[in-house]
């Protein structure tokens, strides 16, 4: 982990020599001469040190160049790009323990190993060969092939195991038109069966898309007809699809070729969307409204197991969909907006594990943004519901968190905060909670609840820390700031709903200056306030629009070395810069994807240099951006840094140390010469 370093001291403790007059004088000229050595080193490191504290703390700041007010910005560099979290439509396993996941939110196929490491991804989001707009369902057969229905593409895609594309189609001869393709499954003989929702049928195909028959249309489920089919599987001898419509809700059983066999599950099932089918003919069933996952024997009503219930927590679910069973009876399901896969056991319906894929140095929705100013970046991830470790320069180093409501798990995060120890605060919105970890990503605690109390919160949204490691949140529906001490003892609050004066509608992003004063972005209200740190009301700037100075729905705020305060200014995809008492300074950031854009920026943070580093965080509909943009100032250059300097103050940083250890050498030098003339001189008198 990261720590701050101690205070270093110019000198140490120091030494008693012995009183014997003969040591006291040999010694004088050698401890002149290491006294001046001293002195050149510490005037030297004062002027070389650089200060490690966490941004916006003043611990023991040193002198460095400070970025002029009135100075613009311009875009530096940037990383990262979208990749958010698993949305599992379907789920297939093969003989090996390998699982498939039809993405449908990142447009691929991901295959993940049992033990639910990478192996490998294919796709894109577009409408060409090997492309996907909305993958649905996904099978294999017996040399390994996989299958994938696109249903927005209206086609399905043959792919090796590696993801190389063999074939695609979505008609026959110019005939059989698919319409919204969902579930496949794969006989023991290499047909496919692949529900073609919009025409409400099952349609049967060879493996190189050779249209075979189907079977089913629009009608009532008890003669073999459909409302909306939606997933389908093949056992050893019957072949099962499943009816999503609240009007039916149940699971049809056909010969293989289409005879009707009986319909079941009425009962027991809400929604059903994917379906499996393992070699005893027994039948499982995600039931996407209910939150769960059910096993039958077919044309039975009675259920062996309902597995599952509405949550985040393991063997809970949120609205799943794929479902596969292996040959040593596990059951895989689509767990799609907790955005995993679990797997159970298809004896008793118990959890046994989850897997996810993470995609790491990607994002889905970066909304805030640390430096410990020892070369790290914390970003909240928070479509990825963990944080991510960075050096300043993009490099990925290591991320933490996943879905859920147990320690370290998030739901939504959307600020983080570093104190003087390097330990991180997260702001777990949706769990409503703060959340504190090491700098490793060790859960240390977590405090908070849901509520209108005193260290309750509904939203918590942004956090800031003072001098004293106390924590600052703004609770966003409860339109207040709480204070903490670092173990999250409540301490005080300020702020209720309204316009005036200390007064908030959804306070979101929040920072504490050198002097302890706290501003805070009052989103809904267009303005920033400042407060003292018991909440006081000292100012207030800004309203609703798109000129220098006013905003549209604010974001998270950071400060400067020199107090100025920069703001998200979110719906207007912008920066803007301003003193410590809101007089406009300067703004940078125009609508867009290309270098030094943005779109809905939401978190900020500026390092020691007066660079500028901005969560692009994208708008939630669409998957582009998702970035860490970097900002420098944009005037004068020093050591690759771009910041605006002093000439004087230059020449004294470079300069100086270097002439200083010059003057201290060469008076080191005559002191020496000085000491072997005197004794020369002496020598010569005694000796006449």
């Amino acid at each position: 982990m990261y720590h701050l370093p101690p205070k270093k001291y110019a000198y140490g403790r120091p030494k008693k020599w012995p009183s014997n007059s003969k040591r006291a004088s040999g010694m004088g000229w050698k401890s002149s001469v290491c006294c001046m050595i001293l002195l050149v080193l510490s005037f030297s490191t004062a002027h070389l040190s650089v200060g490690y504290e966490p941004l916006s703390m003043s611990v023991h700041q040193l002198p460095l160049v400070s970025v002029a007010a009135s100075s613009s910005f311009s875009y530096a560099s940037q990383w990262g790009s979208y990749g958010g979290p698993i949305t599992p439509n379907g789920v297939a396993v093969d003989s090996s323990g390998n699982v498939y996941i039809a993405d449908a939110k990142n447009y691929a196929i991901v295959k993940l190993a049992s033990s639910g490491s990478f192996i490998a991804s294919w796709g894109s989001y577009g409408t060409g060969p090997g492309q996907f707009r909305n993958p649905e369902g996904v099978a294999l057969d017996g040399s390994g092939n996989v299958f994938v229905s696109d249903s927005l593409n209206g086609n399905i895609q043959k792919f090796t195991n590696t993801g190389a594309l063999v074939t695609s189609w979505n008609t026959w001869n110019g005939t059989s038109l698919l319409k919204q393709p969902f579930g496949l499954s794969v006989n023991s003989t290499g047909f496919l069966y692949a529900v073609d929702q919009g025409d409400q049928r099952v349609q049967i195909y060879r493996n190189d898309g050779t249209y075979v028959g189907s079977f089913g249309g629009l009608g009532s489920n008890l003669v073999g007809k459909f409302q909306s089919p939606f997933g389908v599987a093949v056992g050893p001898s019957y072949v099962y699809v499943s009816d999503s419509s609240l009007q039916s809700g149940n699971i049809t059983e056909f010969t293989k070729s289409g005879g009707f066999v009986c319909t079941w599950g009425g009962n027991s099932l809400v929604q059903p969307a994917m379906v499996a089918a393992d070699s005893a003919s027994n039948v499982y069933i995600t039931d996407n409204f209910g939150n769960d996952v059910v096993k039958f024997s077919a044309c039975n009503d009675k259920t062996h197991w309902i597995s599952g219930a509405t949550g985040a927590s393991p063997g809970q679910f949120n609205s799943p969909v794929g479902v596969a069973v292996d040959s040593q009876m596990n059951v895989y399901v689509g767990d799609s907006n907790n955005f995993r896969v679990q797997k159970l056991d298809g004896s008793s319906g118990g959890y046994l594990s989850s897997m996810t894929y993470p995609r790491p140095g990607m994002f889905a929705g970066p909304y805030d943004v640390v430096l410990d100013g020892l070369g790290h970046t914390f970003v909240v991830d928070g479509g990825n519901n963990r944080v991510q470790e960075f050096s300043v320069t993009g490099t990925f180093l290591l991320a933490w968190g996943i879905t859920g409501s147990g320690n370290g798990e998030f739901n939504s995060p959307n600020g983080i905060a570093i104190d003087h120890n390097g330990n991180i605060y997260v702001a777990d919105f949706s769990n409503n909670r703060v959340e504190k970890f090491f700098p490793n990503g060790t859960f240390i605690k977590a405090w908070g609840s849901f509520g209108n109390g005193n260290g309750q919160f509904y939203g918590p949204f942004g956090l800031a820390i003072d001098g004293s490691n106390n924590v600052y949140v703004t609770d966003y529906y409860n339109d207040r700031i709480e204070r903490f001490d670092s173990t999250g003892n409540f301490l005080t609050k300020w702020g209720f709903s309204g316009t005036g004066i200390g007064q908030f509608s959804g306070p979101s992003g929040v920072v504490v200056d050198a002097s302890n004063n706290v501003y805070v972005a009052d989103s809904s209200n267009n303005r920033i306030e400042k407060f003292t740190s018991s909440g006081g009301f000292l100012v207030s700037w800004g309203s609703s629009g798109f000129g220098n100075g006013q905003f549209s729905l604010p974001g998270h705020l950071s400060t400067d070395s020199a107090g100025n305060v920069y703001v998200a200014d979110t719906f207007n995809d912008r920066v803007q810069v301003f003193t410590n008492s809101g007089t406009f300074l300067t703004s940078f950031g125009t609508m867009g994807s290309g270098n030094g854009q943005l779109i809905d920026p939401e978190g900020l943070a500026v390092d020691a240099s007066g660079n500028v580093y901005v969560m692009d965080t994208g708008n939630q509909q669409g998957t582009g951006n998702n970035r860490v943009e970097v900002f420098a100032p944009s005037s004068g250059t020093v050591g690759g840094r771009s910041v605006s300097v002093d000439k004087l103050v230059l020449l004294a940083m470079y300069i100086g140390p270097a002439l200083a250890a010059s003057v201290g050498i060469i008076l080191i030098i005559l002191l020496v010469r000085r000491k072997e003339f005197v004794n020369q001189h002496s020598s010569q008198t005694v000796s006449g």
